[in-house]
């Protein structure tokens, strides 16, 4: 009998435990809903331009996407940055605008934070990435 109990105990745990990865993977609502966001076309130039202008340029192309800096950690919005692009998601143009400049983008996945959705630039190299801490 207890050799079952542990059995169901350890089945148990396991199950709990993938779904808790594939609810961190999948990420929030919100997340999902802005990373479907981040696949919309969209036509852009910008040319020696502020990234405080950019990020609002794209707010406006994209309707109801937060965008936020992590000015704390070095990402300037003084920053001036060139990009071009036709028919392009909205993915393809942060990634064009970002890598270069050793930034990177991910999206708070996290229904406790007030900014859960939100695409937060960032210093670094990965693109995309949920980002769960508050």
């Amino acid at each position: 009998m207890r050799r079952l109990l542990g059995l169901f105990l350890a089945v148990t745990v396991f199950f709990m435990a993938s779904f808790a990865q594939a609810q961190a993977t999948k990420g929030t609502p919100k997340a999902q809903a802005t990373m479907k966001s981040l696949e919309k076309k969209i036509t852009v130039e910008f040319k020696d331009t502020k990234l405080t202008d950019i990020i609002e340029e794209l707010k406006d192309l994209v309707k109801g996407v937060q965008i936020r800096m992590d000015s704390k950690g070095g990402v300037s919005g003084n920053r001036k940055l060139t990009f071009t692009g036709k028919d392009v998601t909205v993915k393809e143009v942060l990634e064009g605008l970002l890598k270069k400049e050793g930034l990177c983008y991910g999206i708070t996945s996290n229904e406790k934070d007030a900014y859960d959705g939100s695409v937060y630039l960032r210093v670094g190299t990965e693109f995309g990435t949920l980002i769960n801490k508050k």
